[in-house]
């Protein structure tokens, strides 16, 4: 798949209301995805008390953004992988999770130095909608909301996508379907989550991306710490993936997101 040309930095957060909806294994085959694309590409484990990127990645890491948060200089605490950089999280980290102000301003800060020297920053969002969760998500460029057919994913979802309109004056999100056993699941999930938004958030856009579908062998390939877009680039979910960088891409272009699955 022919990569567009992108004239701005990019701040992409991946969101999610709830763990167990793929949003990790999402959030790096499509920092892989860019990386592949474009030469500077980095992606925050923001999931702060829970971070697991590292493991995916197959990095052992000797910082995270724990020291950030104390004040450590954020280049000091980047890892690689594979051409990809890491900001690695830590996990079971009690203090990171309830970040008192001060530490959420040194990784606010940290994060705004890293868009200064990488062309693409992803985060890949805290599940939940406590504010350390969500200031960052509604700090970046664009919203990736991730969901899955589940009736309580969408039901999460749609809070999480009211918390962020409300409180924290966000306009715009993109809807991602994950795990979708076919086109029409895909296509009813985000009928439901539309109807629901344009009732009772009929100010927050939301646009459609392709959607990923069910692939066993993902988290095969996280456990292994190589992402499926690396090991299996022609697999449907794979292709998907790159489906939705391409979107994303086109839409900062100012053209029209891609429908449908892979």
């Amino acid at each position: 798949m022919i990569p567009l040309h992108v004239n701005r930095r990019r701040f992409i957060a991946i969101t999610g209301a709830k763990g167990g909806i793929g949003k990790s294994t999402l959030s790096v085959n499509l920092a892989f995805t860019y990386a592949r694309w474009r030469s500077r590409t980095i992606i925050v484990d923001g999931d702060v008390g829970m971070a697991d990127l590292n493991l995916m990645l197959g990095v052992a890491p000797e910082r995270s953004l724990a020291d950030v948060a104390k004040g450590e200089p954020v280049e000091a605490c980047v890892a690689e992988s594979n051409g990809l950089y890491l900001l690695p999280g830590l996990n079971g980290s009690y203090a990171l999770a309830n970040a008192d102000s001060a530490m959420q301003g040194r990784i606010m800060a940290a994060v705004g130095q890293l868009k200064e020297n990488f062309e693409t920053v992803l985060i890949d969002a805290p599940a939940g909608i406590e504010r350390n969760a969500v200031e960052l998500t509604a700090e970046a460029d664009d919203i990736v909301a991730v969901v899955t057919p589940q009736p309580t994913s969408i039901a999460d979802a749609y809070g999480c996508l009211k918390v962020l309109h409300q409180r924290w004056d966000v306009d715009h999100v993109f809807l991602l379907v994950n795990d979708v056993r076919s086109d029409a699941q895909g296509q009813e999930t985000v009928e439901q989550m539309v109807a629901l938004t344009s009732r009772f958030i009929p100010k927050l856009g939301v646009t459609p991306l392709p959607f990923v579908p069910h692939d066993s062998s993902l988290p095969h390939y996280a456990a292994q710490g190589l992402p499926a877009v690396l090991a299996a680039p022609d697999a449907p979910a794979s292709r998907a993936i790159q489906k939705v960088a391409r979107t994303l891409d086109l839409m900062a272009q100012g053209g029209a997101a891609e429908e449908g699955g892979a």
